[in-house]
């Protein structure tokens, strides 16, 4: 069972509420997954605790934890070099195969080679999403909304099909 945790905590268990949260739409999907409680998360618990027939104090005891949503862990991190199934998966949402994109499209093969040009399209959807553009594909990056606005409400995670894995 995780920690109790509430407004200032740090640390795992709070960066496991983050992704559980961001996952289910339920805070901020611009994160960031920080590891820190504040007063932003701390009003989506509040607001869980509600919808949830809970008390309402914003600690995140036994209580709140039975109710939340199964966890998986976090989305693998992923910067140039790397290989695979989920770097082809985040190639084909880069080149727009899965959503529109509105920054520099991944032009590059569906090859699940992190190379130069997935990593410059990576860094194009850091700046586009307001995130430091270091090409490394971690918490903050699988948690850009991709459509913002829109009825989806899109993370790169969901688009690349690791929410549901």
């Amino acid at each position: 069972m995780p920690a109790t945790i509430s407004l200032g905590s740090t640390g795992e268990d709070v960066k496991r509420l983050q992704r559980v949260f961001a996952r289910q739409l339920l805070w901020n999907p611009f994160g960031p997954i920080s590891g820190v409680f504040d007063a932003t998360l701390e009003i989506s618990v509040k607001s869980f605790q509600s919808s949830s027939g809970l008390t309402v104090d914003g600690i995140v005891g036994p209580a709140t934890w039975a109710l939340i949503p199964p966890y998986r862990e976090a989305s693998p991190t992923l910067q140039n070099g790397a290989k695979g199934p989920v770097v082809a998966f985040l190639q084909n949402v880069l080149a727009g195969k899965k959503v529109i994109v509105f920054f520099a499209a991944y032009t590059g093969p569906i090859d699940g080679i992190f190379g130069p040009a997935t990593e410059a399209a990576v860094k194009s959807m850091q700046t586009w999403g307001g995130k430091t553009p270091d090409g490394i594909v971690g918490d903050d990056t699988w948690f850009i909304w991709l459509e913002p606005g829109s009825a989806s409400q899109l993370t790169v995670e969901g688009a690349c099909g690791l929410s549901f894995v």
